[in-house]
């Protein structure tokens, strides 16, 4: 399964109440006609209180949605998003709808990070109207080699973040790039990663209370950069189900 994850935010001066209103009732309905499409969901983001010494609070909160969809492969969602797209309508406040990064990922983590080797995956997780899921969307600096970036992260950052108090899953995603013969957006992203908590309380017990001392890359810091977003365990929209318990009216 190939997902097609966005981070998204509408543009500066619209009012989320009006993106929100063009996002849900009329681009969704138009995506969900894509063609071989197997999941579509989105979830609106949760906002932080407060924030870890090395960002802000605008920064962690910047994003308004992270959205999925997903397909059983590449040439699937070639015929879907480039061969057969449909002609979606402009929202009504500009020529863009929404501002985004993007990535492809598989549907099954590529490290499972709290679990040893070996073992079932670490997929226990507390009540889910509590969950708090904190994705990360990163890339290496420009001027470290993919081979070190990784070498870094798997071996010394993720061995020191897996220790965070409270942290109840963490596992992570390499981005995926499209075959031969198939061209996509792929950005620069390199990887996709998750770190979930109880609720709201855990993660800022972990995460800024008792938060690690990172050890910095050999190639120093940055160690990557990234984007981040809170979101819930379920979406708030699932638009092929609303799609089929709709029928022709959505």
């Amino acid at each position: 399964m190939l997902r097609w994850l966005f981070f998204l935010q509408y543009p500066e001066g619209v009012p989320k109440e009006a993106g929100e209103r063009w996002y849900l009732e009329t681009h969704a309905r138009e995506a969900a006609q894509l063609g071989k499409l197997r999941r579509y969901r989105s979830w609106e983001t949760q906002k932080a209180r407060l924030a870890p010494p090395w960002t802000t609070t605008g920064r962690l909160n910047r994003w308004d949605r992270v959205t999925e969809l997903v397909f059983d492969n590449w040439e699937d969602w070639h015929d879907a998003a480039v061969v057969n797209v449909p002609d979606y309508t402009p929202p009504g406040y500009g020529p863009r709808g929404f501002l985004s990064e993007s990535g492809f990922f598989e549907e099954e983590p590529t490290n499972d990070l709290l679990s040893p080797a070996g073992s079932a995956p670490g997929t226990a997780t507390p009540d889910t109207d509590s969950l708090v899921r904190w994705l990360f969307i990163l890339r290496y600096p420009e001027s470290v080699p993919y081979e070190a970036g990784e070498s870094w992260y798997l071996g010394t950052h993720t061995q020191e973040a897996k220790h965070m108090a409270g942290l109840r899953r963490y596992v992570s995603w390499v981005a995926q790039h499209p075959p031969e013969g198939i061209q996509a957006p792929v950005g620069s992203w390199n990887r996709l990663t998750e770190l979930a908590f109880a609720d709201w309380a855990a993660w800022e017990e972990g995460a800024v209370m008792k938060m690690p001392q990172w050890t910095p890359p050999p190639y120093g810091n940055p160690g990557f950069l990234s984007e981040t977003a809170f979101v819930r365990e379920l979406p708030d929209h699932d638009f092929l189900a609303q799609k089929n318990a709709s029928g022709a009216r959505w």
